[in-house]
């Protein structure tokens, strides 16, 4: 009798690892470590991405980094953003293959699972055993190196050194009533409810209202208003339209600063098309865009990784002495329930 339970424990705990293994293991037709990855890819020699910046020079600088590294893999980009994901989504559904790596943003990556139009899960860390936890989604679909992160942004040539906000509550002061620019769509300040719950964040909604801020839609006109002079501030912007704005225009009066809390969030989170023809070369950017040296070229455009050390994002937040608050790769579930109620304390309807 112990000799029959202890086979049975036996075969259960065999078939325990072979289905732990399984799990871990990536899927067919993928290389199982870097060095096969790397092998396999260069034999592809083609790789096609959909990211989702709307311009290529952006894509430029990001993928340069991957071009040197990899000269024998040719990389053909183009951009997937929501002006254009649901087609991609279509064509997809109905068996065209037009991208090996596509820019799944959170809020449709559960409908695009459901549609089984991603390969996956995998085991990002077997391969890219350095990928910070942030960078890899829970379920193993996704990979991300590129991260938003929000604070203010006001003129230096009208607003004082000793009045520059160094918390988010400063934007309730009176100084600013009439003078400062609120987005209508709360994105820069949705990053804040983890940290501060509900009520807290509603209540700080409520009171940006009341100090009268000039009401704007989208981030790049804010920022022409604000170095135009004809706002002293924005409460609620991202860094990536600032520094991309002020390459354009070294000299412009906009400066950024973060505040004591950073809300940072997941950007450009890549995803593997099922179907693909180049499986390992689409695995390899991948894996190549959430590692550190992907993470320096998002770095460039003003999108890097709060969770890698050395990165401009990474050195701004601790100049500063703020508090990263992580949106997590759930944020499509709370944000949309959110935003109705804020949208409606602002007094418009929110865009679905």
């Amino acid at each position: 009798m112990k000799r029959h339970l202890l086979s049975v424990f036996a075969i259960t705990a065999i078939g325990l690892l072979l289905f732990v293994a399984r799990a871990l293991a990536n899927p067919p037709g993928f290389g199982k470590t870097f060095d096969e990855v790397v092998k396999l890819a260069t034999k592809e020699g083609n790789v096609r991405i959909g990211m989702g910046f709307s311009d290529e020079r952006s894509m430029e600088r990001v993928m340069s980094g991957f071009f040197k590294k990899y000269p024998k893999i040719k990389v053909d980009y183009s951009t997937v953003n929501s002006n254009n994901r649901e087609k991609v989504f279509a064509e997809l559904v109905a068996g065209q293959v037009d991208y090996d790596v596509i820019d799944v943003s959170l809020e449709v990556q559960t409908k695009w699972r459901k549609a089984n139009l991603l390969v996956g899960p995998f085991d990002w860390r077997t391969v890219f055993p350095t990928l910070a936890n942030q960078h890899i989604s829970p379920d193993g679909y996704f990979a991300a190196g590129a991260f938003s992160f929000d604070g203010v942004a006001y003129n230096p040539r009208l607003v004082p050194s000793e009045r520059v906000p160094r918390k988010w509550e400063d934007c309730l002061d009176s100084y600013w009533r009439g003078r400062f620019i609120v987005d209508t769509r709360p994105n820069n300040i949705l990053g804040l409810y983890p940290a501060w719950g509900e009520a807290k964040l509603l209540d700080f909604a409520k009171k940006l209202k009341e100090n009268q801020p000039v009401w704007k839609r989208g981030m790049n006109d804010s920022v022409v208003f604000l170095a135009s002079g004809e706002a002293a501030m924005v409460c609620g912007i991202s860094y990536s339209p600032i520094q991309r704005f002020l390459d354009k225009d070294p000299q412009a009066n906009v400066r950024a600063a973060l505040l004591n809390e950073v809300p940072a969030g997941v950007n450009k989170t890549m995803g593997i098309a099922k179907g693909t023809k180049n499986p390992n070369a689409a695995l390899l950017l991948a894996g190549w865009l959430a590692s550190t040296e992907g993470v320096n070229a998002y770095d460039e455009v003003g999108y890097g990784s709060p969770f890698v050390e050395g990165t401009n994002a990474a050195k701004l937040i601790q100049t500063s002495g703020a508090k990263v608050v992580f949106g997590g790769w759930d944020e499509a579930e709370y944000r949309p329930g959110i935003t109705e109620k804020i949208t409606a304390i602002w007094g418009f309807r929110s865009k679905k």
